[in-house]
């Protein structure tokens, strides 16, 4: 029995010096970083939404009335409040990117509060399109019915990971990533693989280049109010394996 403790010991021992030296080699020749590098990012534009001039960048779509976006700030941390009550408009950034390079987005947001909904929530219902957040790329085209849109939406009731396409046009594709309200005053942050979101959306390869990028908050089909809150959005390519 005191064999077999002297043996267990003497393994302990063992394995705890191979780990600290393990851990001594790692600091001295950055042993981690070459096991296990880190993946390349080279960021196209970012919008960390740190000033009060944050929003000169972006221009104005107002489709019905005005929605208040303005630069917030609580606890040292700066970011977009949109607040709409019966209106609907984006703000939106002019981008002139190859999706052939495989751009990812990435952006922080969260929800205080939903658009009021009668009916069942459903993306194909134009009389109630209305969503706390969105998030758009837009590929634009010669001809403007043949612009393609990724909306990423933030649902109240939806499963995320639904796709389907706009009441208002097959061009435009909405996918649900977020569902149910967040936490409070915790954020949700999403990175979206531009090329591969459009692959399952249209099921095809893009042929135009990114030409935007927007987001918004609306709740003029119902006739209520709704309040999202957007952060660090950032276009980006990475290293691929």
């Amino acid at each position: 029995m005191c064999a077999q403790k002297n043996k267990r010991l003497t393994i302990y021992v063992v394995i705890t010096v191979f780990a600290i030296f393990l851990v001594f080699i790692s600091i001295r020749f950055d042993l981690a970083s070459h096991i296990f590098p880190e993946k390349k990012v080279d960021v196209i534009k970012y919008f960390p939404f740190s000033s009060d001039d944050s929003l000169k960048e972006w221009d104005k779509k107002i489709l019905h009335k005005r929605v208040d976006y303005s630069i917030e700030t609580k606890d040292d941390e700066s970011y977009v409040r949109a607040m709409s009550r019966r209106s609907c408009s984006a703000l939106y950034h002019k981008m002139n990117l190859d999706v052939k390079g495989r751009p990812f987005i990435s952006w922080k947001w969260r929800v205080g509060d939903f658009p009021d909904k009668r009916l069942p929530e459903d993306l194909l219902n134009q009389e109630e399109d209305d969503f706390a957040a969105r998030v758009y790329v837009i590929f634009p085209a010669i001809f403007f019915s043949n612009t393609k849109v990724l909306e990423y939406v933030w649902a109240r009731d939806l499963e995320a990971g639904e796709i389907s396409s706009s009441p208002y046009s097959d061009n435009i594709k909405l996918m649900v990533v977020e569902s149910g309200p967040s936490a409070e005053d915790k954020w949700v942050t999403e990175e979206r693989n531009i090329y591969v979101d459009y692959l399952l959306a249209f099921k095809s390869k893009p042929k135009a280049k990114i030409g935007a990028i927007a987001f918004m908050c609306d709740s003029d089909s119902t006739g209520s109010s709704a309040e999202a809150f957007f952060d660090d959005i950032k276009v980006f390519y990475k290293e691929q394996k």
